[in-house]
């Protein structure tokens, strides 16, 4: 772990200016023809995957490589757990790192499914100065599975990320640089990749196809259970629809509809469980109209969840430009 200590880097970071696009026009180009596409999250749903509907482009990585998701833009301060694997968070009544050498009698946080930001585990870290444990997931060892850490610097360029693993003494330090064309950074507490990836710029992806951690409140007591699904890019907005044909959805016939950019508005419910067939169905009644980051309009329906060779784990949907 000590190899990820980067001295004086935060320092830097702080002297580090940026920059920001103006807004300009948007012009809409003409209606294209309808496009299919499949996603290879696997069998085992291991695998994330960028979609950008203009281009049909996609970045795919597998889902369990980072552990901490932090906003990107300059007044970000928001920051989330991986509940794709079942990551766990708690606060402490520690006044050091040093004193926390146990997970007895925390209480453990998990952020909503909808990616709310006033409703994460970690909660208003900047007003406070509380020192975290965090549960990695049961996929890991225990050696490597929990972590103490505290959030111990924000500014328009990055955070400032003090952490130890549960037994050790000594903490070090890490910076977890901005990049404003983004939406998130990723982090792990993993000495041979803390930063596992980047996602695409912000305007180079509207849909990620992920395992994420639902909740389901009308269970008692309430369930949380890792689902696949879609979440979106949160500067695109999303309007749900099952009373219009596909076919007939137009530019026109979408404007009264009510968009939102709820992270989880898509979410995994296109498809339920037929215990009768032994197989997933997916629902393509439903229709998903998409307002991309350029203010493009998409129409959307989910057609399989099968390859050709009968696998799960490949979500297939049609999709067209208004």
């Amino acid at each position: 772990m000590r190899g990820l200590s980067l001295p004086m880097a935060f320092g830097l970071l702080l002297s580090l200016s940026s920059c920001f696009r103006e807004d300009v026009p948007v012009v809409l180009p003409p209606p294209g023809g309808l496009q299919y596409l499949q996603v290879p999250q696997g069998p085992d749903y291991s695998r994330q995957y960028y979609v950008d509907l203009e281009t049909a482009d996609t970045l795919g990585m597998p889902v369990s490589v980072w552990d901490l998701c932090f906003e990107a833009q300059p007044d970000g301060w928001h920051v989330w757990i991986n509940g794709a694997n079942q990551a766990r968070v708690a606060q402490t009544t520690a006044t050091s790192l040093a004193a926390i050498t146990d997970t007895a009698g925390l209480v453990w946080k998990m952020d909503a499914p909808s990616w709310n930001p006033d409703s994460t585990a970690i909660g208003a870290w900047p007003t406070h100065n509380f020192f975290y444990v965090l549960d990695r997931g049961p996929a890991f060892a225990d050696s490597i599975r929990f972590y103490k850490f505290q959030l111990t610097g924000l500014s328009a360029m990055g955070y400032l990320l003090t952490l130890a693993a549960l037994k050790d003494t000594l903490p070090i330090n890490v910076v977890v640089q901005k990049l404003i064309d983004r939406q998130y950074m990723y982090f792990a507490f993993n000495k041979s990749a803390p930063f596992p990836f980047q996602e695409p710029p912000t305007d180079n992806w509207d849909l990620l196809f992920t395992r994420y951690r639902h909740i389901f409140t009308d269970q008692q007591p309430p369930l949380p259970y890792v689902v696949t699904g879609v979440l979106i890019n949160p500067q695109v907005a999303v309007a749900v629809d099952s009373t219009m044909d596909f076919d007939s959805i137009t530019y026109a016939t979408v404007q009264q509809l009510e968009f939102t950019s709820r992270r989880n508005v898509i979410g995994y419910a296109w498809k339920y469980y037929d215990f009768s067939a032994q197989a997933f169905v997916v629902r393509p009644y439903i229709n998903y109209i998409i307002r991309d980051t350029k203010g493009i309009y998409w129409k959307l329906r989910f057609i399989d969840f099968y390859n050709s060779n009968g696998q799960k784990g490949y979500p297939t949907f049609a999709y067209q430009q208004l």
